[in-house]
């Protein structure tokens, strides 16, 4: 039976310190954002590291909660941020890491040592088009097989790849009523 640990058994710094050992060189930086560990790492030691904050006593990051990117397409080469948010049930512990990578760049997954990944990785897969290598089922899970894009890139249009193009030019002059051109949309359908 799991028995959580009352308090947290290490500070957010000593929590660093265990990431960096064992991170080694691939160890880029960490930072404490509002009492979490925050650790950035080189993608290249990821599978290495998944299992070793699992396993490490003094960790114990049994659980990974969260898996999700930031794109910052003005950051050339390094345009994709993943981040990976840790949970420790034992040891009453948090932590991030992060990772950068380039667009068109894939990144190691997590499947191996956390079940949980199967569906955060392909949330993150089909919401900015970051491949997972050794996932065992990466496809689209929240929009449809051969939807264009990924709406979560910046660079993608708000109104998504399909809005016509001339329904705001003739909004904002007034000659369109919204209840109308959904109403076009709809018949054009065939809803």
């Amino acid at each position: 039976m799991l028995v959580p640990a009352a308090s947290p058994t290490l500070t957010a710094e000593g929590i660093l310190d265990r990431i960096q050992h064992h991170a080694a060189g691939a160890y880029l930086s960490g930072r404490v954002d509002h009492g979490d560990p925050v650790a950035e790492i080189s993608s290249a030691a990821l599978p290495a590291l998944f299992p070793a904050l699992r396993d490490d006593s003094e960790l114990k990051l049994e659980q990974l909660v969260d898996v999700t990117a930031v794109h910052w397409p003005l950051d050339v080469g390094r345009e994709f941020q993943v981040l990976w948010q840790f949970r420790s049930l034992t040891n009453n512990l948090f932590a991030r890491v992060t990772a950068r990578l380039a667009d068109g760049a894939s990144v190691a997954s997590a499947t191996g040592t956390y079940a949980s990944a199967l569906y955060l990785e392909r949330e993150v897969f089909d919401l900015f088009g970051i491949r997972f290598a050794g996932h065992p089922n990466l496809a689209r899970i929240l929009l449809p097989e051969g939807y264009e894009g990924h709406p979560l890139r910046k660079e993608y249009p708000v109104e998504g790849p399909t809005f016509p193009e001339d329904a705001h030019r003739n909004d904002l002059v007034g000659q369109l009523d919204p209840d109308d051109f959904w109403a076009d949309v709809d018949e054009a359908n065939g809803t």
